[in-house]
């Protein structure tokens, strides 16, 4: 099933047309996965059949020109996200960021130099959770965690769950986008279809999110994405305890192989159902834990 793309032109407008040459991909982003920049190094696009590579190495500064276009020339008013590694653009396409960082009371507060690149393409694959959703479902929806090694899907998975569950199943659903992917909003209204009965924090972080949701917007359901810091499991237990489901993914290769923090949320306490994915692009296997 191909991608949604939505704001191809987002991606245009960032990159060279020189390097989108270079790397092959000037007929489009469609079976692109990601496209890896290392300053000195060639350029390379990571797609559905395999890596391209160009044969003009990157300088920095074709980095510092995508980084401020990214940044609308202003690197200073996305400091809080460049403090932890990425942006993200419209269309919900996100930039990881490497190279020099400036370390600021014990805390990385920016970065004095970026000389690596890592734009993620987003996709919306609507009907990819159909094979799952019926196992997602049956005796009722459970809280529940996604978990992959990271690129094989999961976001785009939890994406396509939310959309189910807020038009199919008519659950009031509320996505903490945290990153600004999932849903891709722009000025606050999404750019992609996460079901017309899903609210969305955007930009927010997970605990302040959950506290938010449950005491204003009478959630059924609350999602979020990458689970793992500290006050991401305080906003799990938060969820459950206010008798919201939870949707969740993580990062790891099977239920015994995540965050050990995480590991504490499951089974009677916590998240009751697994779905997990050991191919990238697959639906992956749902389990009760």
């Amino acid at each position: 099933m191909k991608g949604l793309f939505l704001y191809d032109e987002s991606l245009y407008k960032i990159l060279p047309d020189e390097l989108i040459k270079d790397i092959g991909i000037y007929a489009g982003f469609q079976h692109v996965r990601e496209i890896r920049l290392r300053t000195g190094r060639l350029p390379a696009a990571i797609c559905d059949n395999g890596e391209h590579r160009g044969a003009v190495p990157v300088d920095e500064h074709m980095i510092t020109r995508i980084l401020s276009i990214a940044t609308n020339y202003s690197s200073y008013a996305y400091e809080s996200c460049m403090a932890n590694g990425f942006l993200t653009i419209k269309g919900g396409h996100r930039i990881g960021l490497g190279g020099q960082v400036i370390w600021e009371n014990g805390k990385v507060k920016n970065f004095l130099h970026v000389t690596f690149m890592c734009i993620r393409i987003a996709k919306q694959m609507k009907g990819c959770a159909d094979n799952i959703m019926d196992e997602l479902l049956k005796d009722g929806l459970k809280h529940t965690i996604i978990i992959s090694p990271p690129g094989f899907g999961k976001t785009t998975l939890l994406r396509d769950i939310i959309r189910q569950l807020s038009d199919i199943y008519r659950k009031n659903v509320v996505l903490i986008d945290e990153r600004c992917e999932i849903a891709a909003c722009v000025n606050g209204v999404p750019c992609n279809d996460i079901g017309c009965r899903t609210d969305v924090l955007d930009g927010c972080n997970k605990l302040t999110g959950v506290y938010m949701a449950v005491r204003s917007l009478s959630p059924q359901v609350v999602a979020m994405d990458e689970i793992g810091g500290e006050d991401d499991i305080k906003a799990v237990k938060y969820c459950i305890k206010s008798g919201c489901a939870v949707i969740g993914t993580a990062h790891g290769s099977g239920i015994y192989d995540t965050d050990e923090r995480l590991a504490g949320l499951f089974g009677k306490n916590g998240f009751k159902r697994a779905v997990i994915l050991e191919k990238c692009g697959e639906a992956g296997k749902c389990l009760d834990i």
